[in-house]
C-alpha cells in the first residue's frame, strides 16, 4: 500500500527594503530561519526556501512552505519583518545546481 503524502502549499512573501546591502540581506534571511525554527518546534511547521534579493528594485521576495499562510505571516512578524505582501497558491520549482 502506498500512501500518499499531502503536499506543503508554497507562499511568496516581498518586502520592499531600500539601501538592501549583503549584510542586510542575511540578517533577514537569519531573522526568519529563526522564527520558522521557533515556529516549527512549537508544532507549526513553516520553513524558508528560498530568498531572492533584487536591491536596485528594492525588493526581497522570500518563498516559504507551510499548511497555512497565517502560519508564513505569522513567521515573519515574529522575525520583526512583517510580510508587505503575500501571494498564495504559488508554484515553485528549484532547480538542483549542475555539477
Amino acid at each position: 500500500m502506498v500512501m500518499a503524502i499531502p503536499e506543503i502549499p508554497c507562499y511568496l512573501i516581498e518586502w520592499y527594503r531600500p539601501e538592501l546591502t549583503e549584510q542586510s540581506i542575511d540578517e533577514i534571511v537569519d531573522k526568519l530561519n529563526a522564527a520558522a525554527t521557533t515556529m516549527t518546534s512549537e508544532g507549526r511547521p513553516v520553513q524558508l526556501l528560498l530568498t531572492l534579493a533584487v536591491p536596485f528594485d528594492e525588493v526581497v521576495y522570500g518563498l516559504f512552505a507551510a499548511f497555512s499562510s497565517e502560519t508564513v505571516v505569522d513567521a515573519c512578524k515574529r522575525a520583526d519583518i512583517p510580510a508587505q505582501r503575500l501571494s498564495v497558491d504559488v508554484g515553485a520549482r528549484i532547480a538542483q545546481p549542475v555539477h
